[in-house]
């Protein structure tokens, strides 16, 4: 049977009138009550597909890309540039914000973006917590589509990331090839979701061979100091890794310079595999090895759903989307 304004007025206690304003786009009514008749109606089978559509499916799209906590560093410039490649691919104007107080800015900022011209905002906020990614999905309007690339468990919005477990595992999977017993990882942030996907997936293969030796780890926070405190906590351990998984490539460099600057070789000494394949890995005496990432599919994958979002607007729902990863061999391993 057919769902109809009455039924959806019914199940959520508002009046048809006021049904029919948020259904059809019009009049002010606050976020709650919007987002509540929008989820009835969706529940209830109600062709919401087409309602608050602002702009035409043809529309050229426009998309704001906000990132917090931004460094100077490989890693943005490789996020910014293959998410730039993505939206020329798909005829998209991709406008970029950077934000260094979250806290304080991103509300307001993402409110007033889906006043303006965009269509869609991907979010880059890895340090937000579930509360904090609750509190903006309750500000924004109900339909207004929006994917994040930052990873948190049980997410709000809709995520797309690498595979960082996946990663890990194919790190540890190497290293058992090369016959490497003792084996060790260079941990990221473990506040961040991120970095414990890459850090369980090393560990749990490591845990489950039978040739493999899990000895040790060392605390990070994906930065250039902590690589180097890295390899000070292993001059110092009484039983040292032959083989060292670093979480991030920038903790892995840091690690190998300052080994190098030691007198270690690498790999005869140590070998190493970092993550993210930045072009740095190419650049440096040896090689490094990398779990590849591949920054313009990340982007390809998450502006076709926020295309598909944008033709068939509907509520939030924290779907998680994992973009495969590789592995690269260079001479560090």
């Amino acid at each position: 049977m057919k769902t109809t304004l009455k039924d959806i007025a019914e199940a959520t206690g508002y009046s048809i009138s006021t049904v029919s304003r948020v259904l059809n786009g019009s009049g002010k009514i606050g976020s709650k009550a919007q987002k509540k008749i929008l989820i009835c109606a969706e529940r209830l089978n109600y062709p919401i597909s087409k309602i608050n559509r602002p702009f035409s499916a043809d529309t050229h799209k426009q998309v704001a890309l906000v990132i917090t906590g931004h460094h100077v560093g490989e890693f943005y410039a490789s996020y910014f540039h293959g998410f730039n490649l993505a939206a020329i691919e798909n005829d998209v104007q991709l406008f970029m914000l950077s934000l260094h107080k979250p806290k304080k800015e991103l509300k307001h900022i993402l409110c007033d973006l889906t006043k303006q011209n965009f269509q869609a905002i991907v979010l880059f906020a890895p340090e937000l917590s579930r509360d904090q990614y609750e509190e903006l999905n309750k500000a924004l309007p109900p339909l207004f589509p929006v994917i994040s690339n930052g990873l948190i468990e049980n997410p709000i919005f809709s995520t797309i990331i690498f595979d960082g477990y996946s990663g890990g595992h194919l790190a540890a999977s190497h290293f058992e090839k090369r016959d490497y017993e003792k084996v060790g990882v260079i941990k990221g942030p473990f506040q961040k979701a991120e970095a414990r996907f890459r850090y369980n997936g090393f560990r749990d293969y490591v845990i489950q061979s039978e040739s493999m030796e899990f000895v040790w780890e060392s605390d990070g926070d994906f930065s250039y100091e902590a690589g180097v405190k890295a390899f000070e906590n292993f001059e110092n351990a009484k039983v040292k890794p032959r083989a060292v998984f670093a979480c991030n490539d920038v903790m892995g460099h840091a690690f190998m310079i300052t080994a190098q600057k030691h007198g270690y070789s690498i790999p005869d000494d140590i070998a190493l595999i970092g993550f993210d394949g930045l072009p740095m890995n190419e650049q440096k005496h040896p090689t490094v090895t990398s779990i590849e990432t591949d920054f313009k599919k990340l982007g390809s994958t998450t502006i076709s759903e926020l295309i598909e979002k944008i033709k068939n607007p509907s509520p939030q729902r924290g779907m998680l989307s994992m973009v495969p990863v590789t592995l690269r061999v260079r001479d560090s391993s």
